[in-house]
């Protein structure tokens, strides 16, 4: 059995009382040997949800981190606070600076580099067998194009400010019980790629995708254009996997697909809860 709660998503599920939601994400993954954390939001946020929900996160043993945004990591000082255990799992490309763009303006949203003296961390390649449950994979190529959004981020390499190539995503694959879930962040190599990409990993279509589409761009505050939102959903109908989305993908673009899509995605809200069997 698997099973996952949104610690902390953009919008929160109404039937779940004094719960947070903050634009970032932070997802509670338990499997039969791991306690684990995808992604830690950016504040504590995630923690105030944790003990509403009687999540106890010092016995989390580790936590993933999707990619060097600040909405997904800004939540680890915190969570070195109360938990001295758990190994921290972060691309070794994650430790560039990557930037986001206000009016032109570049802005430092990636990890704190004085966090990282800390023998807890785990620096990881593009692919990376954790165990036999669990494997992290990035640098994801593939031809779907990817959202247009992406062209508001960067990173720096050789001194300079470039375009960011998100070689720092990394997606994780968990096995249990012959079944295989897919957690993605931000999907900023393009969902479909990602999904196609892990079928390779695994020989299959993964069974379940949680995570972000990056349909949504929050600082111009736009979604993708409406030929490309149809393109994934297209693309989706022809997956043989099961989608719970959140995030970066944006409510109106979930609406658009729950009509369309029914029962083959849903939605993980700050404080949803769902188990697999």
């Amino acid at each position: 059995m698997i099973k996952i709660i949104g610690l902390l998503e953009n919008t929160k599920d109404n039937n779940i009382k004094n719960i947070k939601s903050k634009h970032g994400l932070s997802i509670y993954i338990e499997t039969n040997n791991h306690k684990i954390l995808f992604d830690v939001g950016p504040n504590k946020y995630f923690i105030n949800n944790a003990i509403k929900m009687g999540i106890d996160l010092t016995t989390i043993d580790m936590v993933i981190i999707s990619h060097d945004h600040i909405d997904h990591l800004g939540g680890l000082k915190y969570f070195l606070k109360i938990n001295k255990t758990a190994k921290i799992y972060i691309s070794k490309e994650a430790i560039n600076n990557h930037y986001v763009k206000v009016i032109g303006i570049p802005f430092n949203v990636g990890i704190n580099k004085s966090l990282l003296n800390n023998n807890r961390f785990i620096l990881t390649d593009n692919y990376y067998p954790i165990d036999d449950e669990l494997i992290l994979f990035s640098k994801v190529k593939g031809n779907y194009p990817l959202p247009k959004s992406n062209n508001n981020l960067y990173m720096k390499k050789d001194n300079k400010i470039v375009k960011d190539d998100f070689v720092h995503e990394q997606n994780l694959i968990i096995s249990d019980n012959n079944k295989t879930y897919l957690f993605t962040g931000c999907s900023h190599s393009g969902i479909i790629n990602i999904v196609n990409t892990a079928s390779k990993i695994i020989n299959r279509c993964p069974n379940y995708v949680i995570g972000g589409f990056h349909l949504y761009e929050p600082i111009k505050k736009r979604y993708e254009s409406d030929e490309y939102v149809n393109n994934v959903i297209h693309s989706i109908k022809d997956i043989d996997s099961i989608f719970y989305t959140c995030h970066c993908t944006g409510l109106k673009v979930y609406e658009k697909m729950k009509n369309i899509l029914k029962d083959k995605i849903n939605y993980l809200h700050s404080g949803t809860i769902k188990e697999f069997n």
